[in-house]
């Protein structure tokens, strides 16, 4: 059994996986055996601790004013997860209710893990190169969010959008689009427009013509999918509400210098 591959697909990150793995065998220590233990850079091992710590796999103990790290029981994944699929039952209720009517099918699938995050992202490019070749974004959780859950796969996340031909416009809060405006807004033909309010959901929606995926950022990535024309047109108006009233960020251009001394 790989344990790592395992505690990846209920959510966890690569580095989070190793670190809870490698504290499990180590026990109560400081970071400097884990570094060695998982041979990650300290760095990287700082933030898997401070991942685990927010979902509650790990605590940490200050003894002579030093940090010390220790693993918290398995079974708090069980907790975790009993935990998120209360809140998905309920969300799906929610937006059951408030959908749309009309003689078209509905269907609607929860997927969980970081497998699941991939593959429901490949759903959406595939449903909007069938379309428009667009993909809908609107954002409320931290862009940080978005690239810890997709991890090493962002790379193949481009290059499948690039061979699909499908562009990208994203609505995110002001304050969250840091990473974005580094990474999302240089991908080409992508657009960026931000909002300083509104945006409060700690989610991700997808748009396309004919699906809506609703991606919750906690202890694992949680997806949401809906297939349904008349419910995605009604996401695709509030879409275009809220672009008209957000502010389009434009990277700055960077200025060559001459070559030319001034004389």
């Amino acid at each position: 059994m790989d344990l790592q591959k395992d505690l990846q697909e209920v959510g966890l990150s690569k580095n989070e996986s190793a670190v809870y793995l490698s504290l499990l065998t180590i026990g109560q220590v400081t970071a400097g055996p884990i570094v060695r233990d998982t041979k990650l850079h300290r760095q990287l091992v700082y933030q898997a601790l401070e991942q685990l710590k927010e979902t509650g796999l790990v605590s940490v103990l200050v003894i002579r004013g030093r940090q010390h790290f220790q693993a918290a029981s398995p079974r708090n994944l069980q907790t975790i997860l009993d935990r998120k699929r209360d809140v998905v039952k309920n969300l799906v209720l929610e937006l059951l209710a408030r959908q749309v009517k009309s003689g078209d099918a509905v269907e609607a699938r929860v997927l969980y893990g970081a497998k699941a995050f991939f593959d429901n992202l490949q759903d959406v490019v595939e449903s909007a190169a069938k379309t428009d070749h667009l993909m809908r974004i609107i954002g409320g959780a931290k862009d940080s969010d978005f690239y810890r859950a997709i991890g090493d796969q962002y790379s193949d996340y481009v290059a499948l959008l690039k061979r699909a031909r499908v562009k990208k416009h994203l609505i995110a809060p002001e304050n969250f689009s840091k990473e974005f405006k580094e990474k999302f807004a240089k991908e080409s033909g992508n657009l960026l427009r931000t909002l300083t309010s509104g945006l409060t959901s700690p989610t991700y929606t997808r748009i396309t013509p004919e699906m809506i995926s609703i991606e919750i950022y906690a202890e694992e990535p949680t997806v949401i999918q809906i297939y349904n024309k008349a419910t995605a047109r009604g996401y695709l108006d509030h879409f275009k509400l809220l672009w008209s009233q957000s502010k389009p960020y434009r990277p700055l251009k960077t200025v060559k210098k001459s070559s030319r001394l001034s004389k």
